[in-house]
């Protein structure tokens, strides 16, 4: 009696890669209720922590001494602003307002204090890199004046564009290029499921890719020739769009070809419930919590939110820590594709009966 191949090979077994696939039907809403509930817990945790009390702290500042002050003067204020409870200043001396332009171009201070001798001096400010920074610099300042008996004037010398309020389109822009992101990789994994192949792998990403060069293109379109908030930068900000979507939707397909659908509310924690309020807005990271101000330039709103400010106000002057943050986002969810599927078709080919041995057994 002969058998053919149908009849002798023994079924695969399916295989499950949701973690509450075990449970009946009870435990599993049970499971997605409270899963649910700590998202949104964590939500509210995470952004009111992080813009409850905006408190400035250590925004550098550069001190200069107008000419007829006696020698000397410009160190004395420099010491005094930075003897102030909680230092929310970092004050040094610099030569002349020239250099403290400079210096804020190329970002390495946020402000800048011209000490006059007629008793009116000027706080210059550059709003475009943090509003809220620039709103601290007056309240202080305006707490020390009043103290020295001097009054003065504020001149922002980097504002944001005239359509960008407070700086909060750039951050909006950044906010819906990593949600396009990584609600197309959740999608992609939850209706698809993981890749069993590398060829399968090669695909999802080459979609995710050309998904994030349209991705980015037309929210630059939208922002530079539609709306004419950022017009002159539809180019970079194209590039950095496709920067942002891709890592961010590469990270979290990684993620799902290494921890199954788990991987969604990561994602979620990761880009939303850390990474939207850690990116600011319109708080610079001298006024937001040190731990936001530390991890918020290395998630991707927060890189996207930064390379906006880059490209529109300071001529691409600290583009490179977002580029970077981007690039390894995109390195790390494709060697997590890429090493999650290849192990799982190596699984799988030791799981397969052979053929031959099939064939032999039978006979």
């Amino acid at each position: 009696m002969t058998f053919t191949d149908s009849e002798t090979t023994t079924p695969t077994p399916e295989h499950h890669d949701r973690p509450v696939s075990k449970y009946g039907p009870t435990m599993k809403m049970v499971v997605l209720v409270f899963g649910v509930l700590l998202l949104q817990l964590g939500f509210i945790l995470s952004y009111v922590a992080a813009f409850h009390q905006p408190t400035p702290r250590e925004i550098e500042i550069a001190v200069i001494a107008a000419r007829g002050l006696p020698a000397g003067m410009d160190q004395q204020i420099a010491d005094r602003l930075n003897a102030i409870e909680g230092r929310p200043l970092d004050a040094r001396v610099v030569m002349d307002t020239a250099q403290a332009r400079q210096l804020l171009r190329d970002r390495e201070i946020q402000g800048a204090f011209v000490v006059d001798p007629t008793g009116t001096d000027i706080l210059v400010t550059a709003s475009a890199g943090g509003s809220s920074i620039s709103s601290a610099l007056e309240t202080v300042f305006t707490q020390v004046e009043n103290e020295r008996g001097h009054q003065f004037t504020v001149r922002d010398e980097i504002p944001v564009g005239v359509h960008d309020n407070r700086g909060l389109s750039g951050f909006y822009l950044a906010v819906g290029w990593v949600v396009g992101g990584y609600l197309l990789a959740a999608a992609i994994g939850l209706f698809i499921g993981a890749p069993r192949t590398l060829r399968q792998a090669g695909a999802h990403a080459a979609v995710l890719f050309g998904y994030s060069v349209l991705s980015g293109a037309l929210g630059a379109l939208i922002t530079t020739y539609v709306l004419g908030t950022f017009s002159g930068h539809w180019f970079p900000l194209w590039l950095l769009g496709t920067g942002v979507v891709f890592g961010t939707a590469m990270f979290t397909l990684g993620l799902r070809a290494a921890v199954g659908i788990v991987a969604v509310p990561l994602a979620i924690a990761v880009f939303v419930i850390l990474g939207n309020p850690s990116a600011g807005g319109a708080f610079g990271s001298n006024v937001i919590p040190s731990f936001y101000a530390t991890i918020g330039r290395w998630i991707t709103p927060g890189a996207g939110t930064e390379g906006i400010r880059s490209i529109l106000y300071f001529d691409h002057v600290g583009l490179g820590q977002p580029a970077l943050a981007l690039t390894l986002y995109s390195l790390i969810g494709l060697g997590l594709l890429f090493g999650s599927t290849a192990r799982r078709d190596r699984k799988s080919e030791s799981s397969t009966p052979r053929s031959d041995l099939v064939s032999n057994g039978a006979s």
